[in-house]
């Protein structure tokens, strides 16, 4: 089988491929340098686009894992085409979070794959930043979908301090690997690790 690049917005992306991956397909080390880190969205694929180029040339299978956070899944899809054009880059497969059809990005992914029972601490959350948006606070840090998942990561004593790049989602408390919403991403990464 050809040797696999897993091409990805950022280090968060990484840590949580790495985890599902191990647990659906045993895959125990799957290696840093099976991945490329862009950095960013699309507009960034220019950065890395020596390293993917040396592993096309390489032999190996390009796969994006991206976020489908522009308008909609369709619009990021072409945006990603269209900058991949551009640059001389091939995608063999694209994958685009959550779920590969709609709009969303990984932290919606994790937001539905908590272990059942903690969805209502999201409940908590936006009471959290509807609160703090009425206080007019000066400066305040932004409670984006990202802040979000920190926040709900944070309510667990054991990953209170960790940051995304380094969270285990190995802890059956805290997430579900196994949830419905991850199906899709299970197929289309068992057409390389199964």
């Amino acid at each position: 089988m050809a040797e696999i690049t897993l091409i990805v917005e950022g280090a968060e992306d990484i840590r949580f491929l790495q985890d599902f991956i191990w647990l659906h397909f045993n895959k125990k080390e799957i290696q840093i340098d099976e991945f490329i880190n862009i950095g960013g969205k699309s507009e960034t694929l220019h950065a890395a686009q020596v390293n993917i180029q040396t592993k096309t040339d390489k032999g190996s299978l390009n796969v994006l894992i991206f976020d489908a956070d522009d308008k909609d899944h369709k619009s990021t899809l072409i945006n990603i085409n269209s900058k991949a054009r551009k640059l001389e880059l091939t995608f063999d497969h694209i994958f685009l979070f959550p779920d590969d059809k709609s709009k969303g990005n990984l932290e919606s992914l994790l937001k539905s794959s908590v272990t059942k029972g903690n969805e209502k601490l999201f409940d908590c959350i936006e009471a959290y930043a509807n609160c703090r948006a009425d206080l007019n606070l000066k400066n305040p840090r932004p409670i984006d979908e990202k802040e979000k998942i920190r926040i709900y990561q944070g309510s667990f004593v054991e990953t209170s301090k960790v940051k995304g790049s380094a969270r285990s989602y190995h802890n059956n408390d805290i997430w579900d690997l196994h949830s419905p919403a991850l199906l899709p991403l299970k197929n289309f990464l068992a057409k390389f690790f199964a």
